[in-house]
């Protein structure tokens, strides 16, 4: 990998060289703003987050489902105890969304260890994921509805100066150069250098699909920083969301996260840290950085 920037070669963006992530993410952040927001954008948060809790719970209840027949004896018993358990506390979760509708008060409470609870109505639910390893990915889906509803800066505290907004991933055109010795794609600094231009569909194919990939992360990135998210851009790290097709970027020790469907930066190892200074570049609007990558690094042919 080439990397032609002074201030972001070393993967930092300039404003957060010096800095260390957020103790509280921006979920817990927001959280703890809306106990003394307005009643309307509590009863936003509170259909959100049991709106999302709820098809969690119902896509448990049908896996568990599925696989009773796989099962015997106490297996199959247990299992399809489980699917009714599941299936009659997701349907609790939607009465609690009805008594939201209804105007009863609501009630939010950030834990500084685990899962926020929402109580509507004298009934709590804690806001946890069933398999804590998605937890993190749940908390984005929620984020993302309300905030699409809502200005979430406003819990962004101690938030840097506003930044420009990236382009968005929707009209990308990646350039090409062709030279006896392979071909290049480029798109807004981050190069391709491919070995051949046979197969050029398939290039073309690739490129594409980094470039609306990336481009998509980046201006996520620029989103969370705007929200007061410090990005440990060292330690970014991609992961599957198993039964669904997003990926998870983590983004520091304190839980916040992009959410995003990236199976090209999932599947290439090492593509992510590769990228991390143009990508550093991108989301805080710093010097623009050229990082040119091999794709043979990557399998890509």
């Amino acid at each position: 990998m080439a990397c032609v920037a002074s201030s972001v070669c070393s993967g930092q963006p300039p404003a957060a060289q010096a800095g260390s992530p957020a103790s509280m993410s921006l979920f817990k952040r927001t959280v703890n703003y809306l106990q003394g927001a307005p009643a309307a954008e509590q009863a936003d948060f509170a259909n959100a987050a049991l709106t999302e809790l709820a098809a969690v719970y119902m896509a448990e209840a049908d896996l568990a489902r599925s696989q009773v027949a796989s099962k015997k004896g106490t297996g199959q018993a247990r299992l399809r105890g489980w699917s009714v358990a599941v299936d009659q506390y997701a349907g609790q979760l939607l009465l609690i969304m009805d008594d939201v509708d209804q105007g009863f008060p609501v009630f939010l409470r950030a834990a500084q260890n685990g899962p926020a609870t929402i109580t509507v109505a004298d009934r709590a639910v804690m806001l946890g994921h069933p398999r804590p390893d998605q937890q993190a990915a749940y908390e984005q889906r929620v984020l993302n509805d309300f905030c699409s509803l809502h200005d979430c800066a406003l819990s962004a505290v101690g938030s840097a100066e506003p930044r420009p907004i990236p382009a968005t991933a929707s009209n990308v055109n990646p350039r090409w150069t062709f030279t006896e010795s392979g071909s290049v794609c480029a798109n807004q600094g981050l190069e391709v250098q491919f070995d051949s231009i046979g197969n050029l569909s398939t290039l073309r194919s690739i490129c594409k699909e980094l470039a609306q990939e990336t481009t998509a992360l980046a201006g996520d990135l620029a989103w969370q920083i705007r929200h007061g998210v410090m990005i440990d851009w060292d330690e970014l790290a991609i992961s599957g969301t198993p039964g669904r097709p997003e990926h998870l970027v983590r983004l520091n020790a304190a839980g916040d996260t992009v959410l995003l469907t990236a199976p090209l930066l999932y599947s290439s190892k090492n593509l992510l840290q590769d990228i991390r200074p143009w990508l550093a570049a991108r989301a805080t609007a710093a010097e623009p950085a050229t990082v040119r990558i091999d794709a043979t690094d990557y399998g890509w042919r």
